[in-house]
């Protein structure tokens, strides 16, 4: 599914301009790589707040382009080099098979360092990036401001799909003036976290009443620009506000703006390009720039090692701000829901049972 391979290379990345083939023709063994550090310690990364970011590696393989899944890659040696003669190793994640942390809580890239990163793969193949470092333009987060809109987009009505008005915001943010002759590549992603509450828990006696959720899949996307001069406020996400769970009680996402180099948003271009024009049966995304080489293998290469610098906050939702209010249907919902037969839904009485992301019952560790 073009989705899914999508996901597969939404690698960060910045350096050299070479191209990799994804396996199109001669469907040789590659390995995927996705990798970055930045200016952001993962000490800083608590007081955004949130849970804390190890640096992470993570390895797949993939034998030809139309590979849905790749093949996660364990027992690898992963380790970054910098132009200091330092090397730092990452240990591999057990829990989470193809990701190595480097779990050193204070270690951040540096300006006018240069870093590589290698990987040894257990049968002896050696693939390493070019030599990166921190973008030097200055990075300043702006002003949040937002916008009411009531966009057209599909909806399921009676079980029909159907073009109607959505009621919600724009999260928009202030792009700083800057002085200078060159641009300044900016990118933005984003972590949402919100509370989900299971209406009817009470009439089961239910003790998993509050949950707070994540998801990989919500706010997944990224927002690139070019940068001249500053100056403007940049559209970040649109926010649904009238049915929808997510902001009944709690809702705010980590805003990561990162400062890029030129050839890795160049990168992150053509991806979404090659995105956007495709279709349901599209293959993966190729032609696309690695800053990855092997040295002693016929193995391919996918991916990019970026060294970013970074500013992240955490964004919250206040529906107080809005001109109208914001009706919670839920429990109006899970009645009639339970009133049917066989109609029961689990999450309306367990709250881990939230089919919207990942729902844990274990409040943030920065939660007052």
């Amino acid at each position: 599914m073009k989705f899914i391979n999508y996901i597969a290379f939404t690698i960060l990345l910045t350096g050299c301009q070479s191209k990799y083939d994804f396996n199109v023709i001669n469907k040789k063994r590659g390995l995927v790589i996705e990798s970055f550090i930045s200016n952001q310690s993962y000490n800083e990364t608590l007081a955004i707040p949130s849970e804390g970011r190890y640096f992470t590696v993570k390895l797949g393989e993939t034998s030809n382009v139309n590979n849905v899944a790749d093949k996660k890659v364990a027992g690898a040696s992963v380790y970054l080099k910098d132009d200091m003669g330092q090397t730092f190793k990452y240990t591999e994640n057990l829990q989470a098979p193809g990701q190595y942390q480097l779990l050193e809580a204070d270690f951040k890239a540096k300006p006018q360092i240069k870093y590589q990163l290698n990987v040894d793969l257990k049968e002896g193949q050696h693939f390493e990036s070019s030599w990166e470092s921190v973008p030097e333009a200055q990075n300043k987060l702006g002003d949040f401001s937002i916008k009411e809109v009531s966009p057209l987009q599909y909806v399921y009505q009676s079980g029909d799909r159907v073009i109607k008005n959505v009621e919600g915001i724009t999260l928009n943010l202030g792009v700083p003036e800057h002085i200078g002759q060159q641009p300044v590549y900016y990118k933005w992603n984003f972590e949402p976290l919100w509370m989900y509450r299971a209406e009817l828990a009470e009439t089961v006696r239910s003790t998993r009443v509050m949950c707070w959720v994540r998801s990989a899949f919500y706010q997944h996307h990224t927002v690139l620009r070019r940068d001249a001069s500053g100056g403007y406020n940049q559209e970040l996400f649109f926010l649904q506000t009238q049915g929808n769970d997510r902001v009944y009680r709690y809702f705010s996402s980590i805003v990561n703006q990162d400062i890029i180099s030129e050839g890795y948003y160049n990168f992150w271009k053509e991806l979404k390009e090659q995105d956007e024009r495709g279709g349901l049966f599209d293959q993966a995304p190729f032609g696309l720039n690695t800053n990855f080489t092997t040295t002693n293998s016929d193995w391919t290469v996918n991916g990019y090692f970026a060294v970013v610098s970074r500013k992240s906050t955490r964004w919250t939702f206040d529906p107080d701000v809005l001109s109208y209010a914001i009706k919670n249907n839920l429990k109006e919902l899970c009645l009639l829901l339970d009133n049917e037969p066989g109609g029961k839904s689990g999450q309306c009485y367990y709250c881990d049972m939230y089919n919207m992301g990942e729902a844990t019952t274990q409040s943030p560790l920065w939660w007052p």
